[in-house]
């Protein structure tokens, strides 16, 4: 994402090998903080995700202390559902649930 010129951040789908579940991951830089960017382009991508691969649930790995990003998942819908570790990182694990679908555990 890109706003007058400068790096705002990034959204999308994470999976790598290791991972147990499909992400809905985001980050911005801090000058892009407070606008609802990071919550408006996640909902898009997650809808998006949901349409294109008809996955059951989609998830989001957050570190406890992320308050910003514990509230960008609750505005989305997510619920928390216990925690992962992840490459030696313990994560709260967030369930946003398919459209129709309800949360997934």
């Amino acid at each position: 994402m890109e706003v007058d010129g400068q790096f705002a951040g990034r959204v999308g789908v994470l999976h790598p090998a290791d991972w147990p579940e499909p992400e809905l991951a985001w980050g911005l830089a801090r000058p892009f903080w407070g606008r609802g960017l990071a919550t408006e382009a996640a909902a898009a991508v997650r809808d998006w995700a949901f349409a294109r691969f008809g996955w059951p649930g989609l998830f989001s790995f957050i570190m406890a202390d992320n308050v910003r990003s514990r509230r960008v998942a609750e505005k989305l819908g997510a619920v928390r559902e216990g925690t992962v570790t992840l490459r030696g990182f313990v994560a709260d694990r967030w369930v946003h649930p398919a459209p129709g679908r309800g949360v997934v555990v």
